[in-house]
């Protein structure tokens, strides 16, 4: 488990939620305050050198094309990448080592789809259609941010609302999506009921359970 007294970067500070009792972070120096933990600047890793194939040479001596072939490698030089050579020395042929797919330099593609990003970015005028029965979570939550953005905040407070201003955006987008199971859904509605009947206790009890169980795939609007 995360502690305040764990590593981290230069002018951060750990403060434990008595909500949740998960952690959030702030910076003493420019006021930013996220869920996300901060990370240590890494350290650069020295730079793999490249082992050059070997081209075989007649006589014991090398000639102009086995040196240029020694020198770039891997492939061809041809017109298409190095035309001020291949105009000199022709189309040059190389050892090639590599026989499969694992060669520097090889991009190597996913051929599994990953969803899209959702935006963090919450505009009341542009909210995605919802199903009828989840339009109660909208009016709920927008309604909680006006009424949050109308008090006088500290400097920390307004990090944290924007933060949660952030999780509604994503959570509403993820209803519209159809991203969030109707488990999940029921209870966000549940929470909301708690909230318009000034039952905060009750509230904080379901995002509690929800934060406990459902963190790891939701955290992006639980936080």
């Amino acid at each position: 488990a995360e502690t305040s007294s764990d590593a981290l970067p230069p002018g951060w500070m750990a403060i434990q939620d008595p909500s949740s009792g998960h952690y959030y972070y702030a910076n003493q120096t420019t006021g930013e305050v996220t869920w996300d933990r901060p990370q240590m600047a890494p350290q650069p890793a020295p730079a793999p050198q490249p082992v050059q194939p070997t081209t075989p040479v007649p006589n014991g001596k090398p000639t102009r094309t086995s040196a240029l072939a020694s020198k770039y490698g891997d492939g061809f030089v041809t017109s298409s990448s190095h035309p001020e050579l291949a105009s000199q020395y022709g189309n040059v042929g190389t050892s090639n080592p590599y026989t499969t797919t694992a060669r520097p330099g090889t991009a190597q593609v996913s051929s599994t789809p990953s969803k899209a990003p959702v935006s963090g970015n919450l505009d009341p005028t542009r909210i995605p259609e919802l199903r009828e029965d989840y339009i109660p979570i909208k009016d709920c939550l927008l309604s909680l941010v006006d009424a949050l953005k109308n008090l006088e905040n500290s400097v920390v407070d307004k990090r944290l609302l924007a933060e949660g201003e952030k999780g509604v955006a994503v959570l509403l987008k993820r209803l519209a999506r159809g991203d969030i199971s109707d488990e999940i859904g029921q209870q966000v509605l549940h929470m909301c009921g708690y909230i318009n009947s000034y039952d905060f206790g009750s509230a904080e009890r379901v995002q509690t359970t929800l934060v406990g169980h459902e963190w790891r795939d939701h955290k992006d609007w639980l936080k």
